[in-house]
């Protein structure tokens, strides 16, 4: 992304990526070949705790076998509103922060591109709404799954966003990304059979149904949304990169809040909206807010290699932690085999740049 005429980088830019060059203000990520080894590593550590840290705390919070009962639990649509409050709020203050905090140039910019263009604003309403929906059904999925489960399964949003890719983007993939595709189908088919076998020692098979479906739906509404987004950066249009962060957040607040009134009105109403938090719900709502702003400077400089590297890691250390985390763990042989195909699929599908 191009800054702005008198706008600066962030701190980061200038210390990890000094030869970076080529960005455009659409946003899309141009990676330098001089690139600091320093900012890969930054990105992989990163992203791969602040995906484990969050499938961890949201699974620590939801467990149906914890001390209190399901009635004590926070309502988790009150997590998605404030989430999307935080985004909404960074991605205003790293607007400004563009324009070197110029607030001439900064409302100019405002008037143009966020007022100015109510129909961008609706057009971005489709992929806050997917994720809105995402991020209320990561609970309902982590309610019901153990985290390690959850965390391999989840990761067929890679093939949804392919299927997406061809039907929307009309993309055509190589012989190692289709191979990749049906690898990663396997393994978390393979996970399923792990989590089979355990549902029928010692858990209820409706509520790994739902689990299972809440997560299958989350990787639908992440691949469509993830298009969607990807379509509007590539409209032609000079439209500076925060602003479509800040348009999509801000119509993320207005689907998480309507979430909050049809799931639970009456509890809020009831009990407050705050009932139930603890320091690590705040942990969750920092995590969460961080993780979306952090995969929209991802996708600004690196490509997906870096993204897949911090996915794959990921999974080892979600499925290792759960075990000693967590009651009634089991790690079967079904789980590894499926969790290194996923692995492997993970880095065979983005090790193409297409």
């Amino acid at each position: 992304m191009s800054t702005p005429t008198g706008a600066r980088r962030f701190p980061f830019e200038q210390n990890l990526l000094p030869s970076a060059k080529n960005d455009n203000i659409s946003g899309h990520r141009s990676v330098s070949d001089t690139s600091s080894i320093r900012f890969k590593i930054y990105i992989i550590v990163s992203m791969t705790l602040i995906w484990t840290g969050y499938t961890l705390l949201v699974r620590h919070t939801r467990l149906k076998s914890s001390a209190e009962s399901q009635y004590h639990l926070y309502a988790s649509t009150t997590v998605v509103l404030l989430s999307e409050s935080v985004k909404c709020f960074l991605s205003f203050g790293l607007l400004l922060h563009t324009f070197n905090f110029r607030l001439i140039e900064f409302k100019r910019c405002l008037e143009n591109d966020f007022v100015g263009k109510p129909l961008d604003l609706i057009k971005m309403s489709v992929p806050s709404i997917m994720y809105a929906i995402q991020n209320n059904l990561d609970f309902v999925a982590l309610s019901n799954l153990d985290a390690g489960t959850y965390q391999v399964t989840s990761q067929l949003k890679v093939v949804t966003t392919a299927i997406f890719m061809i039907v929307l983007l009309g993309r055509r993939f190589s012989l190692r990304r289709w191979i990749g595709i049906v690898l990663l189908t396997c393994g978390v088919a393979t996970v399923q059979l792990n989590a089979t076998e355990k549902v029928t020692v010692t858990a209820s098979g409706d509520n790994y149904l739902i689990g299972l479906l809440a997560v299958l739906f989350t990787c639908i509404t992440a691949g469509f949304a993830g298009v969607w987004f990807e379509m509007m950066l590539k409209d032609g249009t000079k439209t500076p990169f925060w602003i479509r962060n800040l348009q999509m957040y801000t119509c993320g607040i207005v689907s998480a809040s309507v979430a909050c009134y049809v799931a639970d009105y009456d509890s809020i109403l009831r009990r407050g909206f705050f009932y139930g938090y603890k320091p690590e719900v705040f942990c969750i709502i920092g995590l969460l807010s961080i993780g979306g702003i952090y995969i929209s400077l991802v996708m600004k400089y690196l490509d997906n290699l870096y993204k897949s590297f911090a996915a794959s890691v990921s999974i080892v250390l979600v499925v290792f932690l759960s075990y000693f985390l967590f009651e009634n763990v089991h790690i079967g042989f079904f789980l590894l085999v499926g969790s290194a195909c996923v692995v492997i699929a993970i880095l065979l599908y983005n090790s193409v740049n297409e």
